[in-house]
Order: structure tokens, then C-alpha cells, then sequence
């Protein structure tokens, strides 16, 4: 489960952001076993979601803020024998948002492509609905169909063709590039890790 909290700071007066995130072992930060709740005691929390994911949820989460932020991994006493573990852990933390942003833009890429692909096919749409709109826009033409097909189907059918290539080329892919923002962020946070009894 990861949490906020705001604890000062002895640099300067402002604030530290903190993304707290308790883990039962290191292999929860970026790895859950699916098998966890059939082997956990009753009573005992089981991880839903590999702690790298809530981080980034948090970080998604917020709008940005000035402060410094870090990251705080806590794990039991036991598992904090080793004294590499924190490099480790900030260094799969790394490693991981390296490689989901290589995916991201890659998917993205690919959207862009594929928006670009649409915007033909969606052109020649357009250009077919605008033309027989216009054509049923005529005086000669009775006023029911003029307000049927010229006002109605063909402009409704004119403006789909664009609608969708507009959509993938400019507004489905700001999530992404919001999660790349964050995934920027989460690569050049600090990230400290704490025992916890």
C-alpha cells in the first residue's frame, strides 16, 4: 500500500513529498505472485499490485508540484541483511521505467501511425460527405430532404470522417505522453529504504 506524507526537510524550510510504499519482500517492487492469497495466513495483507505500479499511480495521481519528492521503500527488519538491497531496488526501479517508457513510446508510435493511416480513408469520407451535402443543399431540392441528408446524414457522415484520425493523431495519445511525464519524473527520484518492524 503506498501512501503521502510531508516531512520536513533540514536542507530548507520547504516541505519533502514523500511516496511511501510498504513491501513484504524486494520482489514486490516490481513483481507480485498471483499465488499470494492462496498461501497467505488469515489476517495477513496481501499485494495486489507490484509497488512500482502504485508509485506510478501516485505520481499520475498528482498534479505537479515544486517540491522535492522521494521515494520511501519500507520492507521487514529481516530482509534489509543484505546491503546492496537498496541499490538493487533503486536500480530495478530504473532499469524498470526505462523500459516501460521504451513501450509507451512505442505504442505511441504506433497510434501515430495509425492515426495517420485513418486520416486518408477519413479525408476521402469527408470530402464525399461534404460534396453530397452541398449537392442536397440545392433550392431545387425539397426542404425535407435538404434537412434530412444535406443538414443531417451526409454533414454528420462529413464530419466522422475526421473525427476518429483527429482523435488518435491529437487527444488518445495524452495519456500516454502524461505517463512518460511521470515515468520521466519517477527515474530521477531519490529512493530511500527503511526497515519496518
Amino acid at each position: 500500500m503506498s501512501t503521502w506524507s510531508t516531512v520536513g526537510t533540514s536542507e530548507s524550510t520547504r516541505p519533502r513529498e514523500e511516496i511511501i510504499v510498504h513491501l513484504g519482500s524486494p520482489d514486490e517492487l516490481l513483481a507480485v505472485d498471483p499465488l499470494a492469497p492462496l498461501h497467505a495466513p488469515a489476517g495477513v495483507k496481501v499485494r495486489g499490485a507490484p509497488g512500482v505500479d502504485e508509485i506510478l499511480g501516485e505520481l499520475l495521481g498528482r498534479p505537479r508540484v515544486r517540491r522535492s519528492r522521494r521515494v520511501v521503500l519500507t520492507l521487514p527488519t529481516a530482509a534489509l541483511d543484505d546491503t546492496e538491497l537498496p541499490g538493487r531496488l533503486e536500480t530495478g526501479l530504473r532499469r524498470w521505467c526505462a523500459a516501460r517508457t521504451e513501450r509507451i513510446e512505442r505504442e505511441s508510435r504506433a497510434q501515430w501511425r495509425q492515426g495517420l493511416w485513418a486520416l486518408r480513408s477519413g479525408l476521402a469520407l469527408f470530402v464525399i460527405g461534404l460534396v453530397l451535402s452541398t449537392e442536397l443543399l440545392q433550392p431545387d431540392v425539397p426542404q425535407f430532404l435538404q434537412d434530412l441528408l444535406g443538414n443531417g446524414v451526409f454533414s454528420v457522415i462529413a464530419w466522422i470522417g475526421l473525427w476518429y484520425p483527429l482523435d488518435l493523431l491529437f487527444f488518445a495519445r495524452s495519456p500516454a505522453k502524461r505517463e512518460m511525464r511521470a515515468l520521466d519524473a519517477l527515474a530521477t527520484l531519490p529512493v530511500v529504504v527503511r526497515a519496518r518492524p
